[in-house]
């Protein structure tokens, strides 16, 4: 009975320790304001109009040439390659075609972007596979350790009309830029987000991709993205009727 005792004893103990120090973290972490409880939502009628849908300017890229380094360098010649030799060749990229191309991938695939702003953040809701990521622009800092995933972490800020966001965290091994480029652990995203002056239905993306175990120097990329009013996010599941599969070496073939 004593031994019972004391057993039920050390159980609530610790119980009692682990719920005060959940308390404790929950009062350590701050309340940034894009979840405060007083929000201003007037802030947002002075930022510029980018409602509707944006659809890329498919082929129409600009910026330099990657200056890839080491083993990154090697893979891409090396693929680029067999793409030369057989032109049905594809670059192995995932093992699965619905997983998510993450960042910067999401921003540049050929279906629709919509962007929702709201106090202190802005979504991104991509078309392609219902992708979406979250900008930051409550003065939130980047994490110093974050635990990478497919899109990483944004945080924005606005100079002028013109959406400046840094992202740290990618999946290392995800698609940068072009097939046969990857990142590692080390990529920083920046990304500069504006109307064109003169045209207020066209959109422009400038990239700067940062990964000294990639890239010799920072390799700069633009987009552009026309505005369509009349249409619509529309539903992209997958693996609801996954007619592109991905074999075991990697190719892809469609199955209709």
């Amino acid at each position: 009975m004593k031994i019972t005792t004391l057993v039920l004893a050390a159980l609530a103990a610790t119980t009692c320790t682990g719920a005060l120090m959940a308390q404790q973290a929950r009062k350590a972490r701050p309340v940034f304001p894009a979840n405060a409880e007083t929000v201003s939502y007037a802030e947002l009628d002075k930022l510029p109009d980018w409602r509707g849908i944006w659809q890329p300017n498919i082929g129409r890229v600009g910026g330099d040439q990657p200056m890839l380094i080491g083993k990154y360098k090697k893979r891409y010649e090396e693929e680029r390659a067999k793409v030369a030799a057989n032109p049905q060749y594809e670059i192995p990229e995932k093992s699965n075609n619905c997983e998510p191309g993450g960042m910067p991938t999401m921003m540049t695939m050929p279906y629709s972007l919509e962007f929702v702003f709201a106090p202190g953040k802005i979504v991104v809701n991509q078309e392609a596979q219902m992708m979406v990521r979250r900008i930051f622009t409550d003065g939130r800092p980047l994490p110093t350790e974050p635990d990478p995933n497919y899109f990483g972490y944004s945080v924005g800020r606005w100079e002028g009309d013109t959406l400046v966001v840094d992202t740290v965290g990618t999946r290392p091994g995800q698609r940068l830029g072009e097939q046969g480029i990857t990142n590692s652990d080390k990529l920083r995203i920046n990304e500069r987000i504006y109307l064109d002056k003169d045209n207020k239905n066209l959109l422009h993306l400038d990239f700067t991709f940062t990964d000294p175990e990639v890239l010799a120097q920072p390799w700069h990329r633009t987009h552009t993205f026309r505005r369509d009013r009349t249409w619509d996010v529309l539903e992209y599941v997958c693996d609801e009727n996954d007619r592109h599969p991905v074999d075991a070496e990697g190719q892809t073939h469609a199955k209709f």
